[in-house]
Formats: C-alpha cells, sequence, structure tokens
C-alpha cells in the first residue's frame, strides 16, 4: 500500500487525513463487559482502530484481572503475546511503580515520564510488537497523561515534507538498539533495523522509534539527521495531531501499536497507580 503508485498514495493520503480524528473523544467506545463483549462492541473499535490505528474503550466492569484482558484481546485476533522481560507468566504485565527487583531498573516501571516511543522498538524482526492492550486499573493521584499518535500519520508528514525522510528511515541499519548487558551478562543482544518497514503479508506499516537521547545509535547522514529533527518537532507540535487523554479506571487504549508517552505522575498513600500491559506479534484484525 505504502509504496504503491503516486495516485494510490494520494488517493489513500486523502481518506487517511479527512477521517483522521482531532481529538481524542472521538475514539471512545463503551462496552459493556470483557468476558461478552458484544458484535456492535467489537466493530465499533475495529471501525476506530481502521480510522486511526487506535481506540480508547471503557468497561462496565470493575474488576478486571490479567485472563480478562487476554480474553478481550482474543476478539480482534490477539493472540501471540510478546513474553518480555518483565511480564508475568502470562505476558501481562502491571506498571505500577516498583521499588525492587528487576522491573525496578526500567522506566515504566516508575513515576517518571516516558519519552516517545512505540512498544519493543528494541525486539528482532521476527517479533515485532504490532499490538499494544493498556488497560487502567487505578489511575495516579495526579499525572500519568498519555498522549498518542498513529504512525501512518506520521510517514504521511514525512513523506510530504521529503520523500527522501521515508527512504532514510526505511534503511535497514538506520537505528540501532545495543546489547541490555545485566548483572548477569547479555539480556538482550544489539537490534538494528529500520524506523518504517512493511508486513509482507498485507503491506502494513510497522514502525520502530525511541524518541531516548541516550542507548540510541542513528545512522549517521544528513538526511536521517533531518527526518529525526523533523518528527521530533512533530511530536511536540500542540497544534499538531497528535492525541491526549489520561486513562480512568475501566478505561484502556488498544492499538496497532502507535507511537505514545506518559507523563510523570504521583501515587497516593492508598492510591497506586496500575495498568496491565499485553503487547502482541498480531495485528488487529479487520
Amino acid at each position: 500500500m505504502f509504496l504503491s503508485s503516486a495516485t494510490d498514495y494520494r488517493e489513500w493520503r486523502a481518506a487517511k487525513l479527512a477521517n483522521y480524528p482531532l481529538h481524542a473523544d472521538e475514539l471512545m467506545v463503551q462496552i459493556g463487559g470483557f468476558i461478552g463483549l458484544d458484535d456492535n462492541s467489537v466493530a465499533a473499535i475495529r471501525s476506530s482502530c481502521k480510522r486511526a490505528n487506535m481506540a480508547i474503550y471503557s468497561c462496565r466492569d470493575t474488576v478486571v484481572d490479567r485472563a480478562a484482558i487476554l480474553a478481550f484481546a482474543a476478539h480482534f485476533g490477539l493472540r501471540r503475546i510478546d513474553h518480555h522481560l518483565c511480564a508475568n507468566d502470562d505476558g501481562v504485565a502491571e506498571l505500577t511503580v516498583a521499588s525492587e527487583g528487576a522491573r525496578s531498573d526500567y522506566v515504566p516501571y516508575s513515576d517518571r515520564s516516558l519519552s516517545w516511543h512505540t512498544d519493543g522498538y528494541y525486539n528482532e524482526e521476527s517479533s515485532r510488537v504490532r499490538a499494544v492492550i493498556l488497560h487502567c486499573v487505578q489511575d495516579a493521584t495526579t499525572g500519568g497523561e498519555t498522549a498518542a499518535l498513529d504512525p501512518e500519520i506520521v510517514y504521511i508528514r514525512l513523506r510530504d515534507a521529503n520523500p527522501a525522510f521515508i527512504t532514510a528511515l526505511e534503511h535497514p541499519e538506520c537505528m540501532t538498539i545495543p546489547a541490555n548487558v545485566g548483572n548477569r551478562g547479555e539480556l538482550r543482544p544489539a537490534i538494528c533495523g529500520p524506523v518504517f518497514s512493511y508486513d509482507a503479508s498485507d503491506g502494513a506499516l510497522h514502525m520502530r522509534y525511541s524518541a531516548r537521547k541516550k542507548n540510541i545509535r542513528w545512522r549517521d547522514d544528513p538526511t536521517t539527521t533531518a527526518a529525526r529533527e523533523f518528527l521530533s518537532e512533530l511530536l511536540v507540535d500542540e497544534s499538531g495531531p497528535v492525541l491526549r487523554f489520561c486513562l480512568q479506571p475501566g478505561q484502556g487504549l488498544i492499538s496497532n501499536n502507535v507511537l505514545h508517552n506518559r507523563t510523570a505522575f504521583e501515587d497516593g498513600p492508598s492510591r497506586k497507580r496500575l495498568l496491565y500491559r499485553a503487547r502482541f506479534f498480531d495485528r488487529i484484525n479487520s
């Protein structure tokens, strides 16, 4: 789709921009419950994901466990879960402040801000994270706002500015994540690959990106540098296409691994922020 003729691209671009939401509220879908999810709710979430590669749902269930998250995911063809380093045995991670253990070494398990990224940007090509579910069990006392942006919009903005930006970000040596080395040796080897790639089966766009200033090695050429600078400016543009929201208990974000970040937050004495996160090798089926 993305490497087709100029005419096809213009038609796809026009349709994408015409339907893209201006506010996060446009992505909200009210659902009855995870277990007995009805066909209309499934269709509404799929429609939102087709529009912006993400949907925000609000669920009436007051108690949701990790098994319910996986049952919910299966409605959208999400079954191949990423059993990453800090996940539980079922593959679902609990994003909450960790004061000790392996999780305390990683920013998602702290109250600090998270810079712009796509999940699993350090994964190998064979284990790309194509979809993510974030479900809020408890919000923080203050902070913890999320910002999100559809990678297809990023692609359009970059291509419109300079088609050479796309070529540079497709380079197989564009972005290298150094090896993750812990006290017991190497936990993950260095990973090198493009920012933009395309699914072999349907041409769907995949983006891997991190705005981290440290521990990222970028290909050293002028076009790649200019593309990175353009993207950085897009992500901080207050009048741009970024969508901002703060998930409340019972709400969640299901997406085809869109770009996102998180502001810092503060917990209260009896109010500790907790989100369930499940990452999948599948895309949301449409």
